[in-house]
């Protein structure tokens, strides 16, 4: 299993090369039971019908096909170059991701919470899991790839935004030492990223991005973008928002709305 969720004083915590990064979360293990009667007339009817008895859920539901997560339902892709294909994963109420795989190396910020039901492939039962806004996950599925399903238990929507790597292995990129403001989230050997919370009318510090990566926006606002020659460039930016951002000169960041606004940004190796 891939992930290897536990609780650690209600933080996540896992094998270092599966996850890193902040947030809290609760989860709890869902055990569905049925009487062994049922069972045998389930795997009978999936016998007589074709289907392996592999193919059965613990709830007895048939499993259907394992889908590449790029054609998963809910799961739709929204930006690809030579190094990262972005995914906008967006499950409405009460719906369901069907089991896929990822094989890729996956980096993700949850954008909006929902309790989700999360199974993966040959478990017996789901677990009960509420990521929390803002929690940023990080999957070395190249290396172990992992064969789940989803399912939002909640009321509102759950909203992720990630994307694969799709470098084999890492360039050799050495990314920034970003400045005061900016808190390191995560550091491994695929990439490093750092969560950037701005109140209104706070500033960073200019800092050089030295390895392209991805920004992803978990609250919106107005910010401004100044470089070096004081030419700035007003984003309205909305939560699920993600920008590519190539190696570039120095630039600083500054709130100009009303409200904090909270970004995740990664560098790539």
């Amino acid at each position: 299993m891939a992930f290897a969720w536990s609780g650690r004083r209600g933080e996540i915590a896992s094998r270092p090369y599966l996850w890193q990064g902040s947030g809290f979360h609760r989860e709890t293990r869902v055990t569905r039971t049925f009487s062994l009667p049922l069972l045998i007339a389930l795997l009978l009817v999936a016998r007589l019908a074709g289907a392996p008895a592999a193919a059965l859920e613990a709830g007895g539901a048939t499993q259907g096909p394992v889908l590449p997560v790029e054609r998963t339902p809910f799961h739709v892709p929204a930006f690809r170059n030579d190094a990262v294909s972005m995914l906008n994963v967006w499950l409405p109420p009460h719906r369901v991701a069907p089991y896929h795989e990822h094989s890729r190396d996956f980096a993700y910020v949850v954008v909006r919470e929902s309790p989700t039901l999360v199974q993966n492939w040959g478990d017996a039962a789901p677990t009960s899991i509420i990521w929390p806004r803002g929690a940023v996950g990080f999957g070395a599925f190249s290396k172990q790839s992992l064969t789940h399903r989803a399912e939002n238990v909640g009321d509102m929507p759950l909203s992720i935004v990630g994307f694969e790597l799709l470098e084999p292995a890492p360039k050799g990129r050495a990314p920034s030492e970003r400045p005061a403001g900016f808190t390191q989230i995560i550091d491994n050997e695929r990439l490093r990223g750092w969560r950037l919370a701005l109140k209104p009318g706070e500033i960073t510090p200019a800092f050089t991005q030295r390895a392209p990566g991805v920004r992803i926006v978990v609250e919106g606002g107005e910010l401004i973008e100044t470089d070096a020659d004081g030419a700035g460039q007003n984003m309205a930016l909305q939560p699920g928002d993600f920008q590519w951002r190539d190696a570039g000169p120095a630039r600083a960041l500054r709130n100009a709305g009303a409200t904090t606004i909270e970004l995740v940004e990664f560098e790539v190796k």
